[in-house]
């Protein structure tokens, strides 16, 4: 059992769920510092809606950029 960053990606016109990714190496404090979480939600399990700021960030640490015109994109951690 652990804990994973997983990315939900939903249509934009539609709202449905296309895709969710999970990342195994993930640093909560970047996640936390990009997605502007609140201390109330230390551990980042909510849902954290993915701007184009964010995504830039997330590209220059990890490398793949998402598409924000075709989905809402949503970050939070989650255990399996």
């Amino acid at each position: 059992m652990g804990v994973y960053l997983v990315i939900s990606l939903f249509q934009r016109d539609g709202d449905d769920l296309v895709n969710m990714l999970q990342l195994e190496d993930s640093d909560l404090q970047f996640f936390r510092e990009t997605l502007n979480v609140l201390d109330e939600d230390p551990l980042l399990y909510g849902e954290y809606q993915i701007n184009t700021e964010a995504n830039e960030k997330i590209y220059q640490r990890y490398g793949f950029k998402l598409d924000l015109e075709k989905y809402d994109c949503f970050a939070g951690y989650k255990s399996s």
